[in-house]
């Protein structure tokens, strides 16, 4: 009886491993790409680094000899300083952007996720003193001011936010305010026009 039980564990060994699968992210824009997979946070840096690609290994459980490989789903959050992931109806992309979607993976294989830019955007590096505590900007009407973020920038720190971008067609003008803690307003980054895909204006104040 024992030798019969010794035997069923060696078949379970030969016919059953653990495996994993593999998903790898290319970015293609200029700027940072931002994710989490399985509650790891990730930051992968733009066509300016010589490494441009991550990739995460997911273990996908045990998987039989005798059955077929079983795709297992993983939670993903996505989004870049230029970049978000859109719908597409037929292949062609639709501007309805999202930043969270579940991945299928299989055991062995490679998810390959290509992220090309979608947006233009603006960047706040503060080197200054002093916190920021607005950076908002307006487009067509002065009057309607549009706020960025929802806590101060304190100093050394940093913000970004995604911008539309201008296209042949469809051309955009930014102004932008910046608010000090010690109730200085800054706008001289005004009227800064046609931003395009890919394009992120770099604020940095000294």
């Amino acid at each position: 009886m024992k030798k019969i039980f010794i035997l069923f564990l060696l078949m379970l060994m030969l016919v059953s491993c653990s495996t994993e699968g593999d998903i790898k992210i290319f970015n293609r824009t200029t700027h940072n790409l931002y994710f989490t997979i399985k509650g790891n946070d990730y930051i992968l840096e733009g066509a300016e680094s010589s490494d441009t690609h991550k990739t995460i290994s997911v273990d996908t459980g045990n998987q039989f000899l005798f059955f077929g490989n079983d795709l297992v789903e993983v939670d993903m959050h996505l989004e870049g300083e230029t970049f978000m992931m859109q719908d597409a109806i037929n292949g062609i992309p639709i501007e309805e952007y999202f930043t969270e979607t579940t991945l299928q993976v299989e055991p062995k294989k490679t998810l390959s996720i290509y992220c090309s830019p979608t947006h233009a955007g603006v960047k706040l590096i503060n080197n200054f003193s002093v916190d920021v505590v607005d950076l908002a900007y307006y487009s067509d009407d002065p009057d309607i001011l549009i706020s960025l973020i929802d806590q101060p920038i304190v100093s050394g720190d940093s913000v970004w936010s995604r911008l539309r971008a201008s296209s042949a067609g469809d051309s955009i003008s930014y102004s932008f305010i910046i608010e000090f803690e010690n109730g200085f307003i800054d706008s001289s980054f005004a009227d800064v026009n046609d931003l395009t895909v890919d394009e992120q204006l770099r604020i940095e104040l000294e």
